[in-house]
């Protein structure tokens, strides 16, 4: 989590939709619970926009400077390999 909890910068936005109840957003869900005030605490001036929507498959939306925006799906991952998953895109952003 060494990454997220770090300033981020060049990201703008930072966007986790799941579902509230299937199974295959319950690491996303974990997520959420254990890491989201980190993560606001190293980056108070980060929108997070945490979006539950019954039925909805577990995705990040990560928009950086200019406009660019790119998505993960994160369906049946575990808390730790969205953690990975997240840093990677923000690094390689």
């Amino acid at each position: 989590m060494s990454a997220l909890r770090t300033q981020l910068k060049g990201l703008k936005e930072l966007r986790l939709q799941f579902c509230q109840t299937s199974p295959a957003s319950s690491g996303l869900r974990d997520f959420v619970a254990k890491n989201y005030t980190g993560i606001k605490q190293a980056n108070p001036e980060l929108p997070i926009l945490v979006r539950e929507a019954s039925g909805t498959e577990a995705r990040a939306f990560a928009r950086f400077d200019k406009g660019v925006e790119h998505k993960v799906i994160l369906q049946n991952a575990s808390a730790d390999d969205i953690a990975k998953t997240l840093e990677m895109l923000v690094k390689n952003a």
